[in-house]
């Protein structure tokens, strides 16, 4: 059967892939690397291939799926693999469009705060420096331009977010290379494109975007960077965060701006498109919905006379609070959704990313019990996209667990998935600097839990805590049993602005207030 075909591992590219799968429509998708596959999901109408395609090989993959039409949905700045698409299509005859990433139509803050940005650099009067934004035509030229000012001023130091395949350009910059840092993709081909350009691997800072204003901010602040190197990648490339986070720190920004205009219809106008060019298209075996008996088209994994799948649930990890600690994947579930779960810290953290987006419509429900959860998802079944919202990783302490365990006693015609988030195990280990391989995870929330907190097997422990009392029956028990001298470190609002880390032995923790997003990291007396 004919297919859709897709280029490119992009935000637009990925909720093109899933609108043909909640319209039926059978289509493939192309990504350049494994990591961007991992971020589809497959199924009768999705097929995905992940590697990077020259233009032969492009022409194979067309014909081999049968694909009758291409949406090429490359990065703006993607301009090879976007002639090599075009290309194989004409040889082969194939309908060709271009998806068009929308323009940031940033306004521009000419000038930010007057602040002490701290980062040295500044003048020699001693005037704190203002945001500036520069322009150039290409990465080449970014690179000649930082290269200019690095020579220029010593002590400065410049965050280069412009993705790994341009890296190369940056290499040139030989004398103060340790003064770059880069952010990449965490994947096998960024690390190597960083240590290919000579970026140190104490610099190199491996993260799933988009970013929030706070999380560009706090990078920014950590590296001391006062050049922010950038391309004008639009709003789904969070241009419009970083830009503003650089600014209020009076950081110099350097962008590159998008290539020449091209030709071709917006997210919103392709979607209009193929909804009339194939909407009446030819079903996979098995995939319409069967006849009364209900004997035949059964979903992987269903057994004869099981009731068919309703929907899926998401259950998304909002991270541990903070917008910038949440993976790309859960926001694209959550903007993707038409309805919204959980309790109602978690609601409104991700109706601030649906309304940052544009998208206000969606239905909410305020609640962490399950069974009030699928109460409502029965009562409104117009909700084809629901997400159950949970804190951290869902994996992890977690009430997914509950959910999943209460949706299968009910046995009820609903398949979930879990995106996971970052977990506060994960995010505690790293702000103090500690691996979390060995460490042993205790939950005292809501409980005392029958840890033996003599710690005879040396092992480091983290403790999710709900409290300050919790946090004083833990440092009680560590005293009673033999180690007062072990070192804690208590995390208050972990990722928040409002972050609170403090260390010390048990003691200094009995007269201290806090309040109930807790955690802390146990290391025994004599480790």
């Amino acid at each position: 059967m004919e297919k859709l075909g897709i280029f490119g591992g992009t935000w637009e590219g990925r909720q093109l892939a899933e609108f043909c799968q909640e319209r039926g429509f059978l289509a493939v998708i192309s990504v350049a690397t494994p990591y961007g596959a991992r971020l589809l999901r497959e199924d009768q109408y999705l097929t995905v291939h992940a590697g990077r395609m020259d233009g032969q090989a492009m022409c194979r993959w067309i014909k081999e799926n049968q694909i009758r039409q291409v949406i090429d949905a490359t990065h703006p700045f993607a301009g090879q693999a976007s002639e090599n698409i075009r290309e194989a299509c004409k040889a082969l005859r194939v309908s060709y469009q271009r998806l068009l990433r929308e323009e940031s139509q940033y306004q521009g803050k000419e000038q930010g705060k007057e602040q002490d940005n701290g980062r040295g650099g500044g003048s020699s009067s001693g005037d704190s420096l203002k945001g500036e934004i520069f322009w150039v035509g290409s990465v080449e030229e970014a690179a000649i331009f930082l290269e200019r000012e690095l020579a220029c001023h010593q002590e400065r130091k410049a965050l280069l977010t412009t993705g790994s395949k341009e890296l190369f350009s940056f290499a040139r910059i030989k004398e103060g290379a340790d003064r770059l840092y880069a952010r990449v993709l965490p994947s096998p081909e960024g690390l190597k494109a960083c240590r290919e350009a000579g970026i140190l691997e104490s610099h190199i800072i491996g993260m799933q975007g988009p970013f929030s204003y706070q999380m560009n901010f706090a990078i920014l602040q950590h590296t001391q960077a006062f050049y922010l190197v950038t391309k004008e990648s639009g709003r789904p490339g969070g241009f419009q965060e970083k830009v503003d986070a650089a600014l209020d720190l009076g950081c110099q920004v350097i962008v590159v701006g998008r290539p020449k205009r091209e030709q071709g219809k917006s997210l919103a106008e392709i979607k209009e498109q193929l909804e009339k060019e194939w909407k009446g298209q030819e079903k996979p075996a098995g995939s319409e919905k069967d006849s009364k008996s209900g004997s035949k088209g059964e979903s992987k994994g269903e057994s004869k006379g099981e009731s068919k799948v309703k929907r899926e649930i998401l259950l998304v990890g909002m991270g541990m609070g903070a917008l910038g600690s949440i993976t790309w994947e859960g926001i694209e579930a959550i903007l993707g959704s038409d309805g919204l779960l959980g309790a109602a810290r978690m609601v409104k953290d991700a109706m601030a990313i649906r309304e940052g987006e544009g998208r206000k419509e969606g239905l909410t429900c305020i609640t962490y019990h399950p069974q009030e959860m699928l109460a409502w998802l029965e009562r409104h079944p117009e909700v084809k996209r629901p997400v159950v919202l949970y804190s951290g990783d869902p994996g992890f302490y977690s009430g997914a667990a509950s959910f999943m365990e209460c949706l299968k006693g009910k046995g009820m015609p609903y398949r979930c998935r879990i995106i996971p988030g970052i977990s506060a195990l994960s995010y505690f280990g790293a702000r103090i600097g500690k691996s979390w391989d060995k460490v042993k995870a205790v939950s005292l929330h809501g409980r005392d839990g029958e840890e033996d907190w003599s710690l005879r097997d040396q092992r480091e422990r983290f403790v999710l805590l709900d409290g300050t009392e919790r946090l004083r029956f833990l440092c009680r028990e560590l005293i009673r049993l033999g180690q007062e001298n072990a070192l804690l470190w208590v995390g208050e609002r972990l990722s928040y602005p409002q972050e609170r880390l403090i260390s010390g032995k048990p003691e200094i923790f009995l007269d201290l207030e806090f309040g109930t997003l807790l955690a802390a990291w146990v290391i025994p007396a004599s480790s």
